[in-house]
């Protein structure tokens, strides 16, 4: 593997960048496109989830990245490569590196309720020793370090860190404060925002939006299904509610910054 990546490396400069990329929420149906786009006739199949360039390995260089990717050829010159790293949306730096890198790549973001998102989280982190009295500890210390602080001047300023993969699940559902830099770097209609809740409405018409985004004709996805749900509790709804109410002015920024609205 390594001297295959190597060999890659060395080939970098005829090979392909992305076309666009899946940059999060985590815990938001990321993993569902993965695996799914890759059945489009003209979306060439990613060699790994979660690949992390951007946030992870950028000191490595941008070859690194590039040894991912297929070469270009006449043949495949029309086929769409994707990323799909869910911490690129919350990480530090990540807009800046791609705006430099890649700066007409076409960004899809997933987003889910972040109340429910940051439950679903917890318990993916937790596992067997996830339960309510945990995360309403959890919920507690994190609003009130979220109180003591201005964190979106930090996010403002890159002077952050929630990569911890067992904490920050409140934080990483403040979508807006994340997203207001991404939309400083790159035009709206290189955008695309879908919520989560729409997959258990209708996921083919979802994914038609993707394709039509892409510029792509339509596809039928074969044998769909959500990969990923996690199966645990219903969240108490003393927690929720609290969880509601923070969030709530959040929400409302977020749907005028990216003139959509959700029921939630």
């Amino acid at each position: 593997v390594v001297i295959g990546r190597k060999f890659k490396g060395i080939t970098a400069t005829q090979r392909k960048l992305p076309d666009f990329l899946v940059i999060g929420g985590k815990r938001c149906v990321t993993t569902t496109l993965f695996e799914f786009l890759r059945q489009h006739p003209m979306i060439s199949e990613p060699v790994v989830d979660h690949m992390g360039f951007f946030d992870d390995n950028y000191s490595i260089g941008i070859n690194y990245y590039k040894s991912f990717f297929p070469k270009k050829t006449e043949k495949n010159s029309k086929n769409l490569d994707y990323d799909v790293t869910t911490s690129y949306l919350t990480s530090p730096f990540v807009a800046e590196r791609v705006a430099k890198e890649i700066p007409d790549v076409k960004i899809i973001v997933l987003l889910r309720n972040p109340t429910s998102r940051a439950w679903s989280d917890y318990n993916a982190s937790q596992k067997k020793d996830a339960s309510e009295e945990k995360f309403q500890s959890y919920v507690d210390d994190e609003l009130q370090e979220l109180e003591s602080s201005d964190f979106e001047e930090k996010v403002s300023k890159n002077n952050y860190n929630i990569s911890e993969p067992f904490s920050n699940f409140i934080k990483k559902g403040i979508y807006a404060i994340y997203l207001k830099n991404w939309l400083k770097l790159f035009p709206r209609e290189n955008f695309l925002f879908i919520f989560t809740e729409s997959f258990s409405k209708d996921e083919n018409l979802v994914f038609k939006q993707i394709f039509d985004f892409l510029g792509l004709s339509n596809f039928e996805i074969q044998k769909l299904q959500r990969m990923s749900k996690g199966n645990y509790e219903k969240l108490n709804p003393k927690i929720r509610n609290k969880l509601d109410s923070f969030f709530a002015p959040y929400n409302d920024e977020l749907f005028k910054l990216i003139n959509q609205k959700y029921d939630w």
